[in-house]
């Protein structure tokens, strides 16, 4: 009776072929994400190591405020509010504080005028 008879999908060689690339695809998968955690936390000592490098660069700075800078002090004082030092001048706002996106070509041509200008 043929009601009886198992019919097989796959004969067993394509079984274990199947079974072995899954098997070969898990062990891989496995390598990667080991390496891919292993990097990460090498990453993450690398960035503890170099912030307390920097923090340790920085206590031992003379100066270490701007705003006690000679050198920034004169740069405000000659160019950025001539005359006096003042960090809220309008041309220190202008050029100081940072552009994005669609406002960075509008100031692309503003520095080139200036640069025409002062020639």
């Amino acid at each position: 009776m043929s009601i009886f008879k198992e019919k097989s999908v796959f004969t067993r060689r394509q079984f274990l072929i199947g079974s072995g690339m899954l098997a070969a695809t898990v062990v891989i998968t496995g390598i990667f994400a080991k390496l891919g955690f292993d990097a990460y936390a090498v990453s993450d000592d690398y960035i503890e190591k170099r912030a307390a490098g920097l923090y340790n660069l920085d206590e031992k700075m003379a100066i270490r405020k701007s705003h006690e800078n000679s050198e920034i002090l004169q740069i405000y004082k000659d160019f950025l509010s001539p005359g006096e030092v003042s960090p809220v001048s309008e041309k220190a706002h202008h050029l100081l504080h940072t552009k994005y996106g669609k406002e960075i070509p509008a100031m692309i041509e503003e520095l080139h005028a200036h640069q025409h200008d002062a020639a």
